[in-house]
Formats: C-alpha cells, structure tokens, sequence
C-alpha cells in the first residue's frame, strides 16, 4: 500500500471529529441530569410512567455514547475513516435532539401556556449550550439543534392563539441567532486546528530536506515499538549513510552537499512504499527508515531498493578516493521478530543494533550492508546485494 500523508483538510476534519467527541463525557452526565430534572418538574403534570420511560432513553442514548467514544478513541488516527466516526456521533446527537422534541408533545399538556413556556425556556437553554459542545462539527449541531426546536415551534404554532405564535416566531428567531453565532465560532476553531497543525508540521520536519526529523523519528520509534510487542509483530530499523560525505562537501562546497543530501532524500522517499514506514533525516549525512511490519527478508529487499535508488541518481563524486566516482550509501538494519523474537528493552538498543551494523557496512568498505543479528547479539555480515 502506498504511503500517502493526509491532506490538510482531512487533517483538519479528524481534529473536528476528535474535538466533538471529547465532549463525551460531560455529555453522558449532563444529559441524563437535565432529563431528571426536565422530569422532576413535570412529574405531578404528565402521567409517570411516559415520564421514566423517557428519562431510561435519555439515559440509554447517553451511556451508548461511552463504548462508541471508546472505540473511536482506538481509531482514530486513521484519518480517512474519520469522516464516518462523524456520521456516528452526528446521529446520536440527533438521537437526543429528538427526544427532547418529544418532551413537547409528551409532556405539555394542550394548550397550557405556563408549561410550553418552561419548555421553550428549557429547549433555549440546551440550545445554547449545544454550540459550546457542537460547534467544532456543523452537521452535529444542527443534527442535535433541529430536532429539537422544530416540534416546539410548530406545536406552538398549530395552538392558534396569538401569544403562542409570537413564542413560536422567538423560538425560530432565537434559533437563527444561535446558529448565525456558531459560524464565527466555528471559524474561529478551524483556523486554530490549521495553525497548530502547520505548527506541529514544521516542528517534526527537517528543514532542508522535509523529512521527518530526529525529534518526530524518536516519538514515533517508541510508539512503534510499543505497538509491534503489543501484536507480536516484526519491526525493522534502517540506518544509511552516504559514503565519503565529507570529501563530497569539501570538494564541491557545502551548498552542493546539500542539494546532495535533497536528491539522495528524494530518492530513498521514493522506495518507501506502505503506510506506517517512516523516512527522517537523523543528522547529517544519516538516515533513518522505520519499516513496521516488515521482517528480515522483506528487509533485505528493501535495502537493495534503496542502493539502487541511490545509484540511479548517479551522483558525481570526484572528491572520494576509492575510484566509484558517484555518491553511495552504507546500510545497517536490525529486526526483531515477535515478542519470541528478542524485543530490545529501549528505543536506544534498537538504535544502537543497527548503528552498529552500519559502522560495519562502513569499517568493510562502504557502499554495502549489514544487518545486526537479534538472537546471537551478532553481526550477520553481508555483502552488496545478497541477504544476509
């Protein structure tokens, strides 16, 4: 599968979903407490019975809410399903929306104006406070905001009387507002995401190649270490480095290294193929290539593909003195294999395996691989182009 970042946008668009859905919590309590207390005061009104029925499914639509923000939270960095988990949580809301619209014609008896007025009182309220919650997610307020205002204007309405028509037109008009009042809101939330998302872009990217850099690369090799002992699954580690990298840069000068270190970037990006694998610039002349999921022999493929990436460039190097006249790299790799497989206790004995191998790549001539062998606590030795 092909590695693909995730635009803005649907970056943008997951941190909307994530930003409604941390509201959760304080929804499953607040709801049922506002249904009790809708209940209470409507309790020598309407008959009992309708009344508990009503508040069970007040509190049932808030108590389904907690496993579904459970299992969003264990989804919700795939970034292209988010759009789904929006759906989801935009129809529980619609869910409790309509069951305060029923509270109008459940509970009012007809035609008493004090009691459509303490609902009308009530539906503003949790109007208002539904953009606190809703308005990162336009769909979801009005998913939640329209069910619950439309039975009580048109019951108010169909009353005929002429100061109910005037509460039917406040209820509409008050409605208007609160929506006209979340868009700045709303606005205002998706410059923030944008800002911190270029923000966060730009503190985990290298500048002059647009890698990840050492800091992201850290972050993330803990994470994916943690997650392969979780699955029992292989995750390997690649360490390159260009051959001779200072003669290049005192041969050509430093601004030629660098469009050196941007083409050699170029072309290992391009061999990164599946989702999850992560490139970084590691420090200087040095690369990092984190492969999840990826065992010893799909290792060994993988590294012959980045040489000949690299040798495709066909890099000058004059300022080298062992005759291949072009740039070349230098690999060291380790894996570790299920939990059987000999998981390194750190992130820094993961590293150091394979910067180990690479000092030999380096120390037999450069321009070839070695991966460090796991179990033995061994070098496996191997020369350019044959698995080790």
């Amino acid at each position: 599968m092909n590695t693909q970042k995730p635009t803005l946008a649907q970056q943008v668009r997951a941190q909307k979903i994530a930003s409604v859905y941390r509201h959760t919590w304080t929804l499953s309590i607040s709801h049922p407490i506002a249904g009790a207390l809708l209940v209470a005061n409507f309790w020598d009104v309407a008959h009992p019975l309708p009344l508990l029925v009503w508040l069970a499914a007040v509190i049932l639509v808030a108590v389904i809410r907690v496993p579904l923000y459970c299992h969003y939270r264990k989804n919700e960095k795939d970034v292209a399903q988010c759009r789904r988990w929006g759906y989801y949580f935009a129809a529980m809301s619609a869910l409790q929306g309509l069951l305060y619209g029923v509270a109008w014609v459940a509970f009012v008896p007809a035609g008493d104006p004090f009691y459509l007025s303490v609902v009308c009182l009530w539906v503003m309220g949790l109007s208002a406070c539904a953009v606190v919650g809703y308005a990162a997610e336009p769909k979801t307020l009005l998913a939640f905001f329209i069910p619950v205002v439309v039975p009580g204007a048109v019951l108010l309405v169909l009353d005929g009387s002429e100061r109910m028509q005037i509460l039917a037109a406040a209820i509409v008009l008050y409605g208007v507002v609160i929506l006209l009042a979340s868009a700045p809101v709303y606005r205002s939330i998706v410059r923030s995401i944008e800002l911190n998302i270029r923000l966060r872009e730009l503190s985990e990217q290298d500048g002059l190649t647009g890698l990840a850099n050492r800091r992201h690369f850290d972050e993330t090799l803990q994470k994916e270490l943690d997650r392969a002992a979780r699955r029992d699954q292989p995750l390997s580690l690649l360490l390159l480095d260009i051959d001779h990298f200072k003669a290049y840069n005192d041969h050509y000068g430093h601004v030629a290294g660098d469009h050196c270190l941007r083409l050699v970037s170029d072309a290992i990006a391009g061999c990164v193929r599946r989702s999850g694998e992560l490139l970084a610039r590691y420090g200087g002349e040095e690369f990092a290539l984190l492969l999840p999921g990826t065992d010893k022999a799909e290792l060994a493929v993988t590294v012959e593909r980045l040489q000949q990436a690299i040798r495709e460039c066909a890099i000058p190097h004059q300022g080298r003195n062992d005759g291949k006249g072009i740039v070349t790299a230098s690999i060291g790799g380790t894996t570790v294999e299920g939990i059987h497989g000999g998981y390194p206790a750190s992130p820094e004995r993961l590293i150091d395996n394979a910067d180990t191998a690479l000092y030999m790549a380096k120390n037999h001539g450069r321009n070839q691989y070695h991966f460090f062998c796991g179990r033995s606590g061994q070098l496996a030795e191997a020369e350019p182009g044959t698995i080790a």
